[in-house]
């Protein structure tokens, strides 16, 4: 599979394809200046994997599933298995994986909603839960709530409160712990975990270097690129604390020299300006094979 990781990540974002797309075109807008590798086969899976990387370390401000932070973590743990299973059954018999929503948020909504995920992961929860209908006759006239039969958050006309939108994250939160609890992603998981093993003993045997190795290679070529800029930059990590790193498949790629069929993938973010830099390095020799900031 190409970048494999890249589509666990992409799989688990609580957001259309279509706005998968818009990320992916946002991202290469970014790329594209002074590079000269924006027209090559793999530039595609370099912003779809960056796409990946921004989203769910909240670069951009959509909804994820995937790499909360730790108190967020600890509240999802704590709710009960007979609650996250109701909700992660719920999900499944969604009509659609997309939140759907009954009106748009006006422009002030989708600013305070984009500051609220910020607090949301600093630990800032709603004081209630969301109320959940199972039927849209149901809903009570000027009531935030979940319309559990069709997936759709039920939005009162007037602007909501920021406590409102609190419950709105929250229960999204729920749901996507929910769904990653779920015999489907724990195996996907697995499958992951064994693709990486697999990849991992295909560069040893070929005398590659470590993924801590190419971190501390694509550091010194920001530095070396960026000087003062590279300051405050750290790389992306999951939320265990490990580094996210991709691993992408570049045997096909012809449009540049490699020695490896495998190539690191890097990227570093100052969570203070949203400043990115990527760095791709052969996963044999440690060659820099592309850079952009």
């Amino acid at each position: 599979m190409e970048g494999f990781e890249i589509k666990e990540v992409m799989d688990q974002m609580h957001i259309s394809e279509e706005m998968q797309e818009e990320v992916i075109r946002n991202i290469q807008k970014r790329m594209e200046n002074g590079n000269k590798y924006t027209r090559t086969r793999i530039w595609k899976r370099l912003a779809t994997a960056a796409a990946a990387f921004m989203l769910v370390a909240g670069v951009i401000s959509f909804p994820v599933r995937a790499f909360v932070t730790s108190v967020v973590k600890e509240r999802m743990e704590s709710f009960s298995k007979e609650e996250v299973q109701e909700i992660h059954d719920m999900v499944q018999s969604k009509p659609t994986e997309t939140d759907v929503f009954s009106r748009e948020y006006s422009d002030r909504e989708k600013e305070r909603n984009k500051a609220l995920w910020q607090a949301y992961k600093d630990g800032k929860f709603p004081e209630n839960i969301i109320a959940q209908v199972d039927n849209a006759e149901d809903v009570p006239e000027g009531t935030v709530c979940y319309i559990r039969s069709t997936g759709v958050f039920n939005l009162p006309d007037q602007e909501m409160t920021d406590e409102e939108i609190l419950e709105i994250i929250d229960f999204q939160h729920k749901m996507s712990y929910a769904i990653e609890q779920g015999p489907a992603a724990q195996e996907a998981r697995a499958e992951m975990q064994e693709e990486k093993k697999r990849i991992r003993e295909k560069i040893q045997a070929a005398g590659g270097i470590s993924e801590e190795e190419a971190i501390e290679i694509a550091r010194k070529q920001m530095e070396a690129e960026l000087g003062e800029r590279a300051e405050g930059k750290e790389i992306l990590k999951y939320q265990d604390g490990s580094a996210a790193v991709i691993i992408l498949d570049i045997s096909e790629e012809t449009d540049y020299e490699h020695t490896g069929d495998q190539a690191y993938y890097v990227i570093f973010d100052n969570p203070n300006d949203h400043s990115i830099y990527y760095c791709t390095i052969d996963a044999v020799d440690g060659s820099v094979l592309m850079t952009c900031e």
